[in-house]
């Protein structure tokens, strides 16, 4: 069955959705997983490791070597993408954009493995305040990897059209958007147009807090309860880097646990030790505080960027994997006085929004292709005369018509030309009978010869 491809390229996570079509309808986009199997978590980490061959391995099998092949390993570029500085993998230098093209390409091969064939159209949701040289510098490096049915698009867009999706939104209505992600915050005003949205006043972004803070105020805590254990660990030891990188990971997942339980247990497996520690969501939540309160401050300056302020908007939707946090929720209600819209899995929407662009995208090349054929069968249609009787063929050819062509004044331009040159030739044919009639007559008045050729030329 025919699909299209949304995908998040995110600055710490990547993920991925489709929509397909059934006939002449398209089904809701639905997110898929990158990991290759059922249960898993549907994002792959941003990162990449090239291997001997030149090839990338991406997502966990990434991941797996940045402990023991780290200098191999890519992570946040998509932050220098169109920057002239390349980053060094390796021993070589790789621009930005090719890495992040090699990372949309993975994505694309790994949802066509799944599906059986190619997606119809690519849309990518990539960060909010890339301009035009960014997203150009992205398109080229696409290109040159044939993946050249691409559009793209800003996250907070592609967000607001997966709300749209979702939730009815009246024409002019504006919503604000805040999308908390691995490496930052961004907010955004959108108005609902005919076409979708447009992005109303100036995206704002920082990069506090992102979801990487979150994870080292559970990392610091952990710490300070295992502060000796942890501080004597050899950061140049390959099982102390990997011990130490399997216990962030596991704050992380400890993070997204109290989103919806009142506490975790986390496991704490270094050299020397093996124990689990327990965190509330209330010890947790004391602690975030001062970062999230940074959201609802920065999606009220998008607001005044835009001219309106909170009764203006019909919404304000939060997305990242951050926007579970029940205190952040509570957080802009209190400063916004608006209850935030979440979606069940907020750190997909972009991806399911990015497909949703590429429903768009097809559905106006559909609609232009089919008023083309209908334009080219009422022509059709209109030249065909079988209805009518033909008429009597003639016995003979008409005559040929000659026309006569018009003789046509000369362009005054020309004209003068000419009159100058007759001007000339008849001074020398003065002068000359003027040299004549000296010899001939020396009697007779030079000057007065002379002053008859000068009174001509002047006329």
């Amino acid at each position: 069955m025919p699909y299209v491809l949304g995908v998040h390229l995110g600055a710490t996570v990547t993920s991925a959705a489709i929509a397909r079509r059934d006939g002449r309808q398209w089904v809701a986009p639905v997110p898929v997983s990158l990991n290759g199997g059922p249960g898993t978590r549907p994002v792959v980490p941003t990162v990449l490791c090239r291997v001997q061959d030149g090839s990338y391995l991406a997502g966990p099998a990434a991941q797996q070597r940045e402990t023991t092949h780290h200098e191999w390993v890519a992570r946040g570029f998509t932050r220098f993408v169109g920057e002239d500085l390349p980053l060094l993998i390796g021993s070589e230098f790789v621009p930005a954009e090719q890495l992040a093209a090699t990372m949309v390409e993975w994505v694309a091969d790994h949802v066509a493995h799944q599906q059986g064939h190619p997606p119809e159209h690519i849309a990518v949701a990539h960060p909010a305040t890339w301009g035009a040289h960014r997203t150009a510098a992205l398109h080229q490096a696409l290109a040159r990897l044939g993946l050249t049915d691409v559009t793209m698009l800003p996250e907070p867009l592609a967000v607001a059209l997966d709300y749209g999706n979702k939730q009815q939104v009246e024409q002019q209505n504006a919503i604000a958007v805040g999308n908390i992600g691995g490496s930052g915050l961004d907010a955004t005003v959108l108005r609902c147009r005919d076409f979708g949205f447009e992005i109303v006043g100036q995206p704002l972004d920082s990069p506090y807090p992102s979801g990487q803070d979150l994870d080292d105020v559970v990392f610091g805590l952990v710490r300070e309860q295992f502060a000796e254990q942890i501080n004597a660990l050899d950061p140049t030891d390959r099982a102390h880097r990997t011990a130490l990188a399997n216990l962030r990971a596991e704050c992380a997942r400890a993070k997204e646990v109290l989103s919806y339980h009142p506490g975790v247990q986390i496991r704490v497996d270094i050299p020397g030790l093996r124990t689990e520690y327990s965190l509330s969501r209330f010890r947790y939540e004391q602690a975030v505080r001062p970062h999230l309160e940074r959201v609802p401050g920065l999606i009220q300056q998008s607001l005044q960027s835009a001219g309106l302020s909170t009764e203006d908007v019909s919404a304000v939707v939060l997305a990242g994997g951050t926007a579970r946090t029940p205190l952040l929720r509570q957080l802009v209600a209190d400063r916004l006085g608006a209850t935030p819209q979440v979606d069940a899995a907020p750190e997909l929407v972009a991806a399911t929004g990015a497909a949703q662009a590429a429903v768009r995208v097809l559905s106006a090349d559909t609609d232009k292709a089919e008023s083309a054929a209908e334009t080219r069968l009422i022509m059709a249609v209109d030249d065909d005369q079988s209805d009518f009787p033909a008429e009597e063929p003639a016995t003979a050819p008409p005559p040929p018509i000659e026309v006569e062509p018009a003789p046509l004044e000369p362009p005054d331009e020309e004209r003068a030309k000419r009159m100058k040159t007759i001007k000339i030739v008849a001074a020398v044919v003065l002068i000359l009978g003027g040299v004549i009639l000296t010899f001939l007559w020396p009697n007779a008045s030079v000057s007065g010869v002379f002053g008859a050729l000068h009174t001509m030329l002047r006329s």
